[in-house]
């Protein structure tokens, strides 16, 4: 076993030109991704704000181009792409939060709706978005929609050193001499994935009726998972169940890990029906469902059919974390928030859009119940392997895959005690906060204008730190990953 000297000369801090120029590369995509709400606003002939947008983007360009152009080793060690990937969804929300101000939003709040966006969770603090401009709609969903692509991306440099579900979301070795390449390898077939399914839900929606800023808006939203309505009432506002659902189905794909869509498309739907963390996801979404309908329908006003279709779509919503809804949350009984905080802890797949703890994960900690008990009831000599999805897991991994299992219930507790120090009530309280780290968007009714500045900025970092999984942001800010021996290679 190695000591921690050893270890500690196995560590190596980031590279600064290398942090440098990646950085320069990823403000100069920020510039790239401003070009698209600066030409929703010109079409809209909103030139206010694209003057903004245009300020921003020449902004980047002007300071990313030179960046961009040093000279760097072409390897990359996992935690400077972790630190780069977590200063790139703080610098999103920051950025684009001065073109957003031209809604009429204060900075407070302009920030607080642009950390949401490029989070997907879809919190807001607005009372109404239906007086709001067509280029503001277009631009948070636009952000939720880079967003999402953002995450799928990262989740290879997330994962990578953790073989069970590394090997789930990439083709290549898992070593970190391939990171960079299984990243680039996954984020092309991760876009073409992405935008095939955005395009799709677009002309689904549009051909059901839905007006055309309407269709993209709850397309980019759904796939995102990010759950961005263009109507206050969100769902309840979209004529009709067929259509409510079509929605909700986009919503649902795209918590699917998207590198089954490239198996699928490579071997065939057979080649995904044995994959658990999918088999789980319908599960989990149906058993959220019916738990639903049955506290909704005991606490009574709807008939059985309309219970049923809300709490189909609201099991929907929390198990994808999109956070559309067809029910204000304030509405529901103790026992469904319960049931929906449960739900939106988990989330969806490692892999795909969604956030929570991810199913895998959750798998994994029952699959090590299950051992625990069977070993109880084994002599002492024999042994017994954790196994998932055919291979062995080593406790070490064990350890890591779990971690943000425990970061997120430490992140919970701690960002609950000030909402109950300010008065809040403790359940939508929780549930609040829940939604938050969860990325999911549901609110209790308590995220609001007035919600003080401290409140917001504790669900601003729950946002971040749920959406980067915990681990990218503490690599960041882990004093070793700036100060420290560095590597020599190139």
């Amino acid at each position: 076993m190695a000591s921690s000297e050893q270890v500690a000369t196995l560590h190596y801090a980031v590279r600064f030109p290398v942090i440098f120029k990646r950085l320069g590369q990823l403000v100069v995509l920020l510039a790239a991704l401003a070009l698209v709400p600066l030409a929703a606003s010109l079409f809209f002939a909103e030139y206010r704000t694209a003057l903004r947008y245009f300020l921003v983007a020449a902004g980047l360009v002007v300071v990313g181009l030179p960046l961009a152009r040093r000279e760097a080793p072409s390897s990359i060690q996992a935690n400077e792409a972790l630190a780069i990937t977590a200063l790139a969804f703080i610098l999103a929300p920051l950025i684009m939060t001065f073109p957003v101000m031209t809604a009429g939003m204060g900075f407070e709040d302009a920030l607080f709706e642009c950390v949401s966006g490029v989070t997907t969770t879809g919190l807001s603090t607005l009372t109404t978005v239906e007086s709001r401009s067509s280029s503001f709609l277009f631009a948070r969903a636009w952000m939720q929609w880079y967003g999402g692509l953002g995450i799928v991306v990262l989740s290879v440099a997330l994962m990578f050193g953790y073989d069970v579900t590394a090997r789930q979301l990439v083709e290549t070795p898992t070593t970190n001499e391939n990171l960079d390449t299984a990243t680039r390898l996954h984020a092309r077939r991760s876009f073409v994935t992405y935008a095939v399914l955005t395009l799709f839900a677009v002309a689904v929606l549009w051909a059901m009726g839905l007006p055309l800023l309407t269709a993209v808006t709850h397309a980019m939203a759904a796939v995102s998972t990010g759950g961005f309505s263009s109507f206050d009432t969100s769902l309840a506002a979209v004529p009709g169940w067929p259509l409510r659902f079509a929605v909700m189905a986009f919503a649902l794909l795209g918590a699917v890990a998207l590198p089954l869509y490239y198996r699928v498309y490579r071997q065939g739907w057979r080649s995904i029906m044995g994959d658990e963390e999918l088999r789980a996801l319908v599960l989990a979404t149906l058993v959220v469902g019916m738990l639903l309908a049955f506290f909704m329908h005991h606490a009574g006003g709807e008939s059985r059919m309309t219970v049923a279709g809300n709490a189909l779509l609201m099991g929907m919503s929390a198990q994808t974390t999109t956070g559309f809804s067809s029910v204000p949350v304030t509405a529901l009984d103790n026992a469904s928030k319960l049931v929906l905080i449960g739900s939106m802890a988990v989330g969806g797949s490692v892999g795909s859009t969604a956030g929570g703890i991810k199913l895998l994960r959750l798998l994994l900690l029952l699959r090590l119940f299950q051992l625990v008990i069977r070993r109880a009831a084994m002599p002492p000599h024999a042994v017994a392997e954790l196994r998932f999805g055919g291979r062995v897991v080593e406790s070490a991994e064990l350890v890591r895959v779990l971690l943000p299992v425990t970061l997120f219930v430490v992140v919970v507790l701690v960002s609950w005690l000030p909402f109950l120090a300010l008065g809040y009530e403790p359940l939508d309280a929780l549930f609040e906060v829940v939604s938050a780290i969860g990325t999911v968007g549901l609110s209790s009714g308590i995220t609001a204008p007035d919600l003080p500045p401290l409140l917001k900025g504790v669900l601003c970092a729950d946002m971040l730190l749920g959406r980067l999984e915990f681990v990218a942001l503490l690599i960041l800010l882990y004093p070793a990953t700036w100060i420290g021996k560095r590597s020599g290679s190139s």
